[in-house]
Parts: C-alpha cells; structure tokens; sequence
C-alpha cells in the first residue's frame, strides 16, 4: 500500500487581540548598552569621585538663544574664571528668558547664559578660579561684554559657590621609594686594616716600664 500522507503544518497561533481589538503589538527591542562617560583610558588611569568647588556665573545676553555660540562663548568664560583642564572643567548652559508681550513686539531677545567651573578640591588652581569668577561678578556689562564677544545687558553680581563631588580621571600616586640603605661602616680609627692582632691589643698601643718609661707595645721582649 501506499505511505501514508504527512499532516500538513499546524496553522500559527493567532494574536492576541487587545481591548480595542487591534492585534497586540510586538515586543520592545532590547536595550542598547549606554555609553560609558569616559573613553578608554591610558593603563594605570582610574576614574575617582574627588571633591570638587564649584563657582557659577550669569549674565544676561541680549540676543537669541540659536544666534550665541556655545563653543565660543565657553572659550571666553574660560580665561575670564580662570579654568583650565585638568585640573578645572567648564560648563556653560543657555536658556531663554521669558518674555512680556511689550517686549516681544520690539523684539528684544534676552537670554540668561550660565557658566559653572569645576576646580579640585585639593588642586593648585582653586584660588585662582574662586578670585577670577568674583571679580569678573563685580563687572559692569559693558566690561563683561568687551571680554565674551557678546551684547551682555546685566551681569549677576552674585557667585554661586558650593561643595560637590565629581567622577575624575585620576592617576593613582606614585610607588614609595625604597629606602634608602645605610652607609657601610668604616672601622675604628686605632684599628690598622691590615693587621691581625687582637682589635684589644693593637700594635700601635703603648706601655708603661717599671721605671716609668713610656714604651710601644711592639718594642717589649720577654721579662720586661
């Protein structure tokens, strides 16, 4: 007889509708990995929470917040706080200030511009920093201006100063040295190198005679 005919294939399952009938949707994709903060470090570098000292400074831009280039501006709060890498880091944000209707119909943009730098606790360039940001808040606007390229229309005379702490790259602290051995010791000046006598009896030492006469010890023969 013939070889019996296989069953066709099971139909898949059917979806699930959901409350609004429609099919369910398919799973979420899985999450990919986020990007670490740092890039890969040299060997030996190891990234550290350190405490840090932070200093904020606002000023008042009269202009759009799309016509303020961040990069550059950065570049001029930088020397104007004093922060430089590695040991200071500088962070500038923009944001808009709120119009009133009268304002917007002349047109007057304003933005608030704020600029935070993050010196090390224990580095070499924390006063430097902390005097040059609360100088630079004693400023008229016009100076402010004159040293950030851009239409500054008030500056805060206020300095946001605080503690807080920060992941660093740090190198960790160089091995201890050795210590360092102790000189070798020279011998004893009545001692003749290259003599064998007994370090008690050397043959440079001295005798009394009977009669007083001083005499070297090499000198004396048997019944003196």
């Amino acid at each position: 007889p013939p070889p019996p005919t296989p069953p066709p294939p099971a139909p898949p399952p059917p979806a699930v509708p959901t409350p609004s009938g429609s099919p369910s949707p398919s799973p979420p994709a899985p999450l990919l990995p986020s990007r670490p903060p740092f890039s890969p470090l040299p060997e030996g570098i190891v990234v550290e929470e350190v405490p840090v000292i932070k200093f904020t400074i606002i000023v008042t831009i009269s202009a759009e917040v799309n016509d303020i280039d961040v990069t550059e501006l950065e570049a001029s709060f930088r020397p104007a706080q004093q922060c430089f890498l590695t040991e200071c880091k500088l962070t500038v944000t923009l944001h808009p200030v709120e119009q009133s209707a009268a304002r917007r119909a002349l047109q007057t943009a304003q933005t608030t511009a704020s600029s935070t730098a993050s010196v090390l606790k224990n580095g070499n360039t924390l006063s430097a920093v902390r005097n040059a940001s609360y100088e630079f808040a004693q400023m008229s606007a016009t100076q402010a201006g004159n040293i950030l390229n851009q239409p500054v229309s008030e500056v805060d005379p206020n300095v946001n100063e605080r503690e807080d702490t920060e992941p660093r790259a740090v190198a960790p602290p160089p091995p201890s040295a050795p210590p360092t051995p102790p000189p070798p010791s020279s011998p004893s000046p009545d001692v003749e190198p290259q003599s064998t006598d007994p370090p008690c009896f050397p043959s440079s030492a001295t005798v009394q005679r009977a009669d007083g006469e001083t005499a070297p010890l090499s000198s004396l023969s048997a019944g003196d």
